[in-house]
């Protein structure tokens, strides 16, 4: 059962840990726009903002295997679809799907397997905010 589709005019937010931005050479893992679980965890911007979104992200997500949380991957869901659409190599159709989360009551999922080439493609489109709580 789906759940309701996020406007495409609202920007979203993806938490970004260590082990997947090396901010010395700017590298970018395409961990940042992937998920193993096939469903992209993301959070809406319309419903808390990046300061409220990093206090949860840090008390949820600083544990994982993959480092604390040093940022976030902003970008518009209209923007996000466009780039999934004319994604040559495998034009994928992209919704993010509102989750609401006791936790983040901005939580939202993307449902769609995103692959690693259109994650790279996605990960340069967007606006980087480092967390400047974090060294």
């Amino acid at each position: 059962m789906s759940r309701p589709q996020i406007s495409s005019e609202e920007n979203i937010v993806r938490a970004i840990h260590k082990a997947w931005w090396d901010e010395q050479t700017n590298r970018k893992d395409s961990s940042i726009f992937r998920d193993s679980r096939n469903k992209l965890s993301v959070s809406r911007l319309s419903i808390l903002n990046l300061p409220e979104l990093f206090v949860i992200f840090h008390k949820e997500l600083d544990t994982s295997p993959n480092g604390v949380i040093i940022g976030a991957g902003e970008i518009n869901v209209g923007h996000l679809q466009k780039i999934g659409k004319e994604f040559l190599d495998n034009p994928t159709i992209i919704t993010v799907e509102e989750d609401p989360m006791e936790g983040n009551p901005a939580h939202a999922e993307i449902p769609q397997k995103i692959s690693r080439g259109l994650a790279k493609k996605i990960i340069s489109e967007l606006l980087f905010h480092k967390d400047k709580n974090i060294d």
